[in-house]
């Protein structure tokens, strides 16, 4: 099977944890990567609804996982059961265990695949991956605009984040050069709400999702003149650097990103 739900997960070494996670190619990549150095061990996608993270970590933890990886929609309850995290990101996405040391390498990994010069940007959410991803463009210079449905989620946000973030009351990327979406609309097949009649001419759109999950944003965006990026490059650097901090060793990155293409 694709996965396992929480309760039933056999022993392992590894596992991604979230809910869904039967499209992850987390699995597929982390084991090439174990392949690729002659590491036996296992990775694992695992179910986990939100809410029950406390307790799957301690029966993954009793059956002799080292660590995992956390995706939506668990990334901030992870933070509060963790220790080690950047509390300004409010959210981790890769945990040691049993300790539960914690850290998030979404943040870096996603600025190393982005190639846009500082800007004004777009971030389309206000979960976890939005939070983290908003707090590391401004850090890197980007004047950071932040839209969700819900405007006081996205205040919530800016508050908890400590960085100067302005709410958008509407989705408006005017001169944007990075419009961002954090969103997991795509999961559902759906593309989030977005005025593209004024993005900017070659502008980067960039969805988290990969596969068919970042299709709808992308194609909207292509037809307007953007450019286009998925998370595929953004999985394999997040978890190159979550291998690393687990195991203290060089990640393979060549094996792993030809194991999900």
């Amino acid at each position: 099977m694709s996965f396992f739900e929480w309760r039933e997960a056999p022993p392992g070494d590894f596992a991604v944890v979230g809910d869904p996670v039967a499209h992850s190619l987390s699995p597929r990549m982390h084991q090439a990567a174990y392949a690729s150095m002659g590491l036996d061990l296992t990775y694992r996608a695992v179910r986990v609804p939100r809410g029950d993270l406390a307790a799957a970590l301690q029966r993954l933890a009793g059956t002799g996982y080292r660590g995992v990886n956390v995706t939506v929609p668990l990334k901030e309850e992870a933070f509060a059961l963790t220790r080690g995290g950047d509390p300004r990101l409010g959210a981790v996405n890769t945990v040691a265990l049993p300790g539960l040391e914690a850290t998030n390498t979404d943040a870096p990994g996603f600025l190393v695949t982005l190639d846009v010069e500082p800007g004004p940007a777009l971030v389309l959410g206000a979960g976890g991956s939005a939070r983290a991803l908003a707090v590391a463009l401004h850090d890197r210079g980007f004047q950071v605009r932040l839209f969700n449905r819900s405007a006081d989620r996205a205040r919530a946000l800016t508050d908890r984040s400590g960085v100067p973030i302005l709410v958008m009351p509407e989705p408006d990327p005017s001169d944007c050069s990075l419009i961002l979406n954090a969103t997991s609309a795509g999961l559902q097949g759906q593309a989030p709400k977005v005025i593209w009649e004024r993005a900017v001419p070659g502008a980067l759109a960039y969805d988290l999702l990969y596969g068919p999950g970042s299709r709808p944003f992308l194609k909207e965006a292509a037809q307007r003149g953007l450019r286009t990026q998925d998370g595929l490059g953004l999985l394999v650097e997040q978890g190159a650097l979550a291998f690393e901090w687990w195991l203290q060793a060089q990640a393979p990155r060549g094996a792993m990103m030809e194991a999900v293409q």
